[in-house]
């Protein structure tokens, strides 16, 4: 059997208990259909790059699994049924298992998304300790052209007399 890869975005306003149906119909669909569900990942929430079916966002999911042609085309034809599916899209790969982990390296658990926006908010912290320097080195940097300026004008006004 080959492998693949299965990425598809579900309607953001379905609650979790019709989600759960919905998944669940296609799991049974494609066992049916001789595949196997090898990796299931939920990528989330996110911002669609254009709006589909009245929907700015989506829920994005990834499953790999085993099959055969007839899986492939009787999961396309479940999706295409679907009101629940905004779009989706199989490709054939040649390795579940690292094409798994590197998607699964792509979406950070919730403390770990938690620890990244703590060091966003640090960095601009740090960013705007930069900038705060950098100002007051400009206002030096004002303050001795200031005085050069005036020092100049002293050793004119010392050649003259």
């Amino acid at each position: 059997m080959k492998g693949y890869e299965l990425v598809f975005i579900t309607d953001p306003g379905i609650n979790d208990a019709d989600m759960e149906v919905v998944l669940n119909k296609f799991k049974k669909s494609l066992k049916d259909s001789g595949g196997k569900l090898i990796h299931e990942h939920v990528w989330g929430n996110r911002r669609l790059a254009y709006e589909i079916k009245g929907n700015e966002f989506g829920v994005y999911h990834a499953w790999y699994f085993t099959g055969t042609g007839t899986t492939v085309d009787e999961l396309q034809r479940q999706f295409g049924y679907s009101d629940n599916i905004l779009r989706n899209q199989i490709v054939k790969t040649n390795d579940l298992d690292e094409d798994s982990s590197f998607l699964k390296n792509l979406i950070l658990p919730k403390d770990k998304k938690e620890d990244n926006k703590n060091h966003k908010e640090i960095n601009k912290e740090i960013n705007k300790d930069d900038l705060n320097k950098k100002s007051e080195i400009n206002e030096e940097v004002e303050e001795l052209k200031l005085q050069d300026d005036k020092n100049e004008v002293k050793s004119e006004e010392k050649i003259d007399t």
